[in-house]
């Protein structure tokens, strides 16, 4: 008889746990092919697997360093049926110093469900360019003998940038060019508008294996396919592109939930496991909730805005 009572209270929670009905709107804050988006549709592909009912249609808002994206979601209401997927080091570091005048959000405004995953950013150059190696890079921007530009197309990658120049010093020579988003930089590079450019390795890859654009160095200090690192000529260089998945402020904790749940159950997948590993994607465990991406915040923010107020980067 308990056992029968215990089971009749469960069926309320049950059936009253939060999960879709209907199409979600998923906010990009970058141009088309970034790797927010990239990693978003492998691993919702896998969310829609397992929950045949639920489709995703994702939009891109792209400007300011995917700002417009995420006021906008102060706006929407927190049912659960918008989402966006923003970049670690935009939303927790470099939007309070680039974009600190248009944004209408903090560092921690928004719940943050789980990390989709984290890529090495990648100093690449046009494959037509004399320059191949961290060594030949650093000796080009120091001496500023000829004009340089860099193309970049994220937060993340202007920190990578903002990082070098910090240590060669300044130079007239050196610009750096602002693209909508990562694959527009490679491309840009690819296409002789640029020689050099910085994007995350999972965006680069399908130009680099194309030989379109050879590979400078990793801004990481572990090896992957034997690319060189920039830490051979930039001490301490260590910087990522990450993304993940995010809900309005305020939204219930049912709708948190099943976010929390499925796209962790997705991100733990085999299947995903083994896209991230063919596209240089580091999968982190303890970042597969809001306490472990809040904590991952955290962390960035003491690390790269020390660095920035003790070096003055971004002037």
């Amino acid at each position: 008889m308990k056992k029968l009572l215990l089971a009749l209270l469960l069926i309320p929670i049950l059936a009253f746990a939060w999960e879709p009905t209907k199409p979600i709107t998923v906010i990009v804050g970058f141009a088309p092919g970034s790797g927010n988006e990239l990693a978003f549709r492998q691993v919702s592909s896998i969310v829609q697997k397992n929950n045949p009912k639920v489709n995703f249609i994702v939009e891109n808002k792209p400007g300011a360093d995917a700002v417009i994206a995420q006021n906008y979601m102060l706006t929407v209401p927190a049912d659960g049926y918008t989402v966006s997927v923003p970049s670690h080091m935009s939303l927790f570091v470099t939007n309070d110093i680039w974009q600190k005048d248009v944004k209408k959000f903090k560092w921690d405004t928004f719940t943050n469900v789980a990390t989709l995953g984290k890529s090495p950013l990648v100093l690449v150059v046009n494959s037509r360019s004399p320059v191949d190696t961290p060594e030949m890079f650093k000796g080009l921007v120091k001496m500023g003998y000829r004009p340089v530009n860099i193309a970049i197309g994220g937060g993340a990658h202007q920190m990578a940038y903002e990082y070098i120049m910090n240590q060669v010093g300044s130079n007239d020579q050196v610009q750096m060019i602002k693209y909508q988003g990562p694959l527009q930089a490679v491309t840009a590079v690819a296409g002789d508008q640029t020689e050099f450019g910085i994007m995350p390795i999972a965006v680069a890859r399908p130009l680099i294996e194309a030989g379109k654009v050879k590979v400078i160095g990793l801004t990481t200090d572990k090896k992957l396919d034997n690319y060189p690192l920039l830490n051979q000529a930039f001490p301490g260089i260590e910087v990522y592109a990450g993304w993940m998945v995010s809900l309005p402020p305020n939204t219930p904790q049912d709708i948190i939930d099943w976010y929390q749940k499925e796209f962790s159950l997705a991100i733990k997948s085999q299947e995903y496991r083994q896209w991230a590993k063919q596209n240089q994607i580091l999968v982190v465990d303890n970042e597969l909730s809001p306490a472990g991406t809040l904590n991952y915040g955290k962390k960035l923010r003491s690390t790269f805005t020390s660095i920035i107020n003790n070096n003055n980067l971004s002037k």
